[in-house]
């Protein structure tokens, strides 16, 4: 800040302060111009009320008194009218030349009558530019030394005259007092957006040496302003048609205008206001309302509930339902039973709802669930894409995969047209979820592009969809073979994502690929501990519960550790058990639940690994694989297995056909990830000399063959580097899970004596003397993780 200059005397210094500068180029350019009207129009503080005054006493007329015949007019549009001049004729005698009126008002401030006068040639305009004091304006007062100087410092706004030639402490009060606080509301917010927009082209930027002391007593002014009612609403108001939603609804609140806020957050979207604006939004806005106002309001308490239920807090949520819509409206299918007596808003919410609460969906109730929708008026976009979006999460869930496909791309639709981008994004998601559960990464990869895009588009930051969308592109890596991007999240990022909210099908989604990728590139206990924090999260859930059992049962057999793995198996409370399993036959193609189908895979895999040749095994794998509510990769699988028995029932000719069927499928969907997953089966496989040599001479297998070994396939079989056979192999993998001698004999089908003569041969090939040894060699050669 620069000191009054010496050739400038306090008089002139308080005439800097109250910045009333004779202007007699500007008043000449004014009453020079030809046409009978002059509007005098831009932004706060270019002196366009100090200009009228001077032409006012100039003239010697009254601001705000309309011409006789020849005379002249002066219009101060926000003293005299309050800054509307919808209702304001423009006199005949102005329009037709025989009197003349000069008008000053803001920019933005409309006119009725000004456009029709425009097009007949009667309008001047004077706008910012014009207003900006000049050297020649400042000289009478500044000498010609001050003048440039002042000029330098103010870039020639006239309000920022006086600021610039005070000091020290004298600024902050003279802004306050003499600046700020006679302002109109709207003249604050012009000069808040000045300070923080770039300027357009010929508009005169704020000088740097006074706009963060500007900034910061503009935001003290509206805050004071906010303490008075009346103020507070006119601060909302301004705020709203500037397109500040959020903070027009706090405003509002703040003055205690509710309903005017309830009003605005209607109108930003009700409960998807979280997906216009954003969570810190959303929860801002709710938590502006008063629980005696919002307890008997539809839209706050659906709002509320949603809330809750992105916060994993369904016991809230549904006792927020009940206190405001009865205790029937948490009972799923009396609502839908009954569905007339409540809101198409409060029923898509109901649906939504639905997804979080651990309660299964039968083809009965999304019948009934569909029914509704005919009662959606076309044109409600956000209502029926929330509704396909609901029923996707469903289908998925079900593996009816087609059915998911044909309601995300009716969801995206519904959600594109009502121009709600987050919702969108959510929808690319799930179909890329899709495509990598069908083991078609190509289509995932071209889905997150989608959503990638999608993203992009929405008008806030929000780092948990960006970090979601980091972990699909990651997943979809992965998939292909990649592994050092979701092995990098898993490290960096992953705590953040498990405290963010995310929806059922995405935790199925996150448990596969984070156990897989941590069991494969880390370690059993990292993958273990993996979901260990997903199971203190998701404590409450059920079906949560048993997706974790059963990765942590896949991450053990693919450890070697059959059977802790068998254990943990066998605790699972489902009449799916070893036995069933062993004894089924066609039921295992008609299996219909994600879990019992999971359960299913789980023990037939167990079975091809204990017992790869015992009869009926294909016929039971062949009935599994011709489930159609497999996903791909589940299929693929399977295949595997098929492949793996034929190999050990010596039928290499099966084994070989159906291994190059899958590695060409793999190749064509560019999934290497799915074979990653069957390497404990696949290992074998591959090294079989005779299966070996075939698999070389199809270039497809070749290719998937070569990505699999660079993403860690062993290639040699377990224990041959030790010259151990394959049943003293599995007899070590057996004993370091602790398994007894008689344990051994039993799940093989030897006798005590064999399985003896099989660990002294164990003993003899590592150097090792006892049990303790060999389990110590087996960690060491990789055989157990």
């Amino acid at each position: 800040m620069s000191e009054v200059p010496g050739d400038i005397g306090a008089e002139q210094a308080g005439a800097a302060v109250r910045p009333l500068i004779r202007r007699p180029r500007l008043m000449q350019l004014v009453l020079g111009r030809p046409e009978p009207i002059v509007l005098i129009e831009a932004g706060a503080g270019m002196g366009k009320s100090v200009l009228l005054r001077q032409l006012a006493e100039h003239l010697g007329v009254a601001i705000g008194a309309l011409p006789g015949p020849g005379g002249t007019g002066l219009i101060d549009v926000g003293r005299d009218l309050g800054g509307d001049m919808g209702a304001f004729d423009i006199p005949d005698m102005v329009t037709d030349g025989r009197a003349r009126l000069i008008i000053v008002r803001r920019t933005g401030q409309a006119m009725a009558g000004l456009a029709r006068a425009e097009a007949y040639g009667a309008v001047g305009r004077i706008g910012a530019g014009q207003l900006r004091l000049t050297l020649e304006d400042l000289i009478p007062d500044f000498g010609r030394r001050g003048a440039q100087q002042v000029l330098a410092e103010t870039g020639g706004w006239p309000l920022l005259l006086g600021p610039m030639r005070l000091a020290g402490a004298a600024l902050r009060p003279f802004l306050a007092e003499d600046v700020l606080a006679p302002m109109a509301v709207e003249d604050l917010f012009g000069w808040r957006d000045r300070l923080v927009t770039a300027p357009e082209e010929g508009e005169i930027p704020v000088p740097a040496a006074i706009a963060g002391l500007l900034g910061r007593e503009i935001e003290r002014e509206l805050e004071r302003r906010e303490c008075r009612p009346r103020e507070a609403r006119a601060i909302a108001r301004e705020e709203a048609v500037r397109g500040r939603v959020t903070d027009a609804i706090l405003s509002f609140q703040r003055g205690g205008f509710l309903d005017e806020a309830l009003e605005r957050f209607e109108a930003g979207g009700g409960r998807f206001y979280l997906y216009h604006y954003g969570t810190a939004a959303f929860d801002a806005v709710l938590g502006g309302f008063p629980e005696s106002y919002w307890r008997d309001k539809d839209t706050l308490v659906t709002s509320l509930a949603m809330q809750a239920l992105k916060r994993g807090e369904i016991a809230r949520a549904r006792r927020l339902v009940a206190d405001r819509f009865g205790a029937r409206a948490n009972d799923i299918d009396a609502v839908f039973s009954d569905w007339e007596r409540y809101s198409t808003d409060f029923l898509a919410f109901r649906v939504v709802m639905l997804i979080y609460e651990d309660i299964p969906v039968s083809e009965a109730l999304l019948e009934k669930i569909f029914g509704i929708l005919a009662h959606f008026d076309v044109n409600q976009h956000l209502l029926r894409g929330s509704f396909y979006n609901s029923v996707l999460e469903f289908y998925i869930r079900g593996r009816r995969f087609a059915a998911a496909e044909d309601v995300a791309s009716r969801a995206a639709a519904h959600y594109e047209a009502a121009k709600a981008p987050l919702l969108a994004f959510y929808i690319g998601v799930h179909q890329a979820i899709i495509a990598l559960m069908t083991g078609d990464a190509k289509r995932a990869r071209q889905h997150a592009a989608v959503a990638r895009e999608r993203l992009s588009r929405i008008g806030f930051d929000s780092p948990g969809d960006q970090r979601l969308l980091t972990l699909l592109d990651a997943c979809v890596g992965y998939e292909s073979g990649h592994a050092e991007a979701l092995a990098n999240f898993l490290s960096t990022e992953l705590d953040d994502f498990v405290h963010g909210e995310i929806w059922p099908s995405l935790v199925e989604f996150v448990l596969l690929y984070g156990s897989q990728a941590l069991s494969e590139h880390f370690s059993t206990l990292a993958a273990r501990g993996f979901l260990d924090r997903w199971r203190v999260h998701q404590v409450s859930d059920r079906q949560f519960g048993a997706l974790i059992e059963l990765r942590e049962v896949a991450v053990l057999q693919n450890a070697n550790r059959w059977r802790e793995a068998s254990d943990k198996l066998a605790m699972v409370p489902s009449r799916i058990t070893h036995s069933w399993v062993a004894a089924a036959g066609e039921q295992l193609q008609r299996l219909e639940t994600r879990d019992d189908i999971m359960l299913s895979l789980a023990w037939l895999r167990h079975l091809v690994n204990e017992a790869p040749t015992r009869p009926w095994l294909a016929q039971q794998l062949e009935a599994m694989h011709g489930n159609l509510n497999l996903t791909g990769r589940q299929r693929l699988s399977v295949e595997i297995w098929q492949a793996f028995s034929a190999k050990r029932q010596l039928d290499l000719t099966r084994a070989r056909a159906v291994l190059v069927k899958v590695l060409e499928q793999a190749a064509r969907l560019d999934a290497v990830a799915p074979l990653a997953e069957e390497r404990v089966f696949l290992a074998e496989l591959i090294e079989h000399q005779r299966i070996g040599q075939y698999l070389e001479a199809n270039h497809d297998a070749r290719q998937m063959l070569r990505r699999l070994r660079d993403t860690g396939l062993p290639n040699s079989e377990l224990g041959v580097q030790s010259g151990l056979s394959r049943r003293e192999t599995k007899v070590l993998l057996m004993i370091a899970e602790g398994s007894s001698n008689k344990f051994i004999a039993h799940a093989l089908g030897l006798s005590e004596a064999t399985v003896k003569f099989h660990l002294s041969n164990v003993y003899r090939k590592l150097g090792c003397a006892r049990r303790r040894e060999a389990i110590i060699a087996a960690r060491a050669l990789g055989l157990v993780r």
